[in-house]
């Protein structure tokens, strides 16, 4: 999963952040547009939530106190993106003129609702997208092979058993095992925080 360094939190404070804040859109731009993306917004939407949600980020991060007794940044992060989402929704939903008889039925089914299995539902898709960023950025390092990865991915990823994933790239079962725990280690090395 993406680490945020307490260092980088600080380093959002100075006057003269370009750089802090360059690396801290490199860290979480593409996990904001794909978790807006699977909220159901298109790419233009998800764009608006993402350029939306750093500039709510500059606002905030400078007076900032991380406080890791209160929770992880990434879920701190995570309520920007969601409301940001929901603020996009909500406009277009505005934009879409209802026929009369249908004006009811939406009323009664509000996606916006902000019940506690709505926000237990953000979080899931927020950590998936968490994931599959950290194990984007596993799978482009170019000091792994293809063929680590892809028991990895057998494995690991596909929940294929050890015993056929073994057989079919021609190791011990022992060496699936010990690949699968050397690359979980370093997607969730980025959990920390």
């Amino acid at each position: 999963m993406i680490d945020t360094r307490e260092s980088l939190l600080d380093r959002l404070k100075i006057d003269d952040a370009h750089e802090a804040w360059r690396e801290f859109y490199h860290l979480y731009w593409a996990a904001i547009l794909r978790y807006a993306r699977k909220l159901g917004l298109s790419e233009h939407q998800a764009r608006e939530v993402l350029q939306e949600t750093m500039v709510a980020l500059m606002r905030i991060l400078p007076e900032f106190v991380y406080d890791p007794e209160r929770g992880k940044f990434r879920n701190f992060l995570l309520t920007i993106v969601h409301r940001k989402s929901l603020g996009v929704l909500r406009r277009a939903s505005r934009r879409t003129e209802l026929p009369w008889h249908e004006c009811a039925e939406a009323q009664i089914a509000d996606p916006f609702h902000n019940s506690a299995a709505v926000q237990v539902e953000a979080l899931v898709r927020w950590r998936e997208v968490l994931m599959e960023e950290a194990v984007r950025r596993v799978r482009a390092d170019a000091r792994l092979s293809a063929d680590t990865f892809a028991v990895f991915e057998a494995y690991g990823l596909q929940r294929r058993s050890a015993e056929e994933v073994a057989r079919e790239f021609g190791l011990k079962e022992n060496a699936v095992y010990q690949i699968r725990n050397r690359l979980l280690r370093r997607v969730q090395i980025r959990s920390r925080n």
